[in-house]
């Protein structure tokens, strides 16, 4: 199991707490007390962003490629790209070729 650091005293894997939003203000010293050795650490946080990109032809002026999002009802599902993430609402063919109602229909049906 994974560890987030290890404590400079004993060298035992610690995960450190963040209760009530603790330990995540960056620039300024932390501490913790090992659950091993029980002796108090200090630490200092480091925020860093990762960045995944891949490409999204739709906004170049290729089409969108949608799909249906699965949503409970799923009469609420709507269309995503599978590249922008851009989301628009069904068309009466989409939903007919999904056999997907409107909300209303939803509603009306409950009752």
């Amino acid at each position: 199991m994974h560890k987030d650091v290890k404590c400079p005293y004993c060298g035992a894997g610690q995960d450190i707490c963040h209760d009530d939003g603790q330990g995540f203000e960056e620039n300024v010293t932390h501490s913790q007390m090992c659950k091993k050795c029980n002796k108090v650490f200090a630490y200092e946080t480091t925020i860093v962003f990762y960045y995944d990109t891949f490409k999204a032809d739709c906004l170049n002026g290729s089409p969108h490629t949608f799909q249906r999002t699965h949503a409970y009802p799923k009469e609420c599902s709507t269309m995503r790209c599978t590249d922008c993430g851009c989301e628009r609402g069904m068309t009466d063919e989409e939903r007919k070729a999904f056999g997907i109602g409107t909300i209303e229909d939803y509603h009306n049906n409950k009752q």
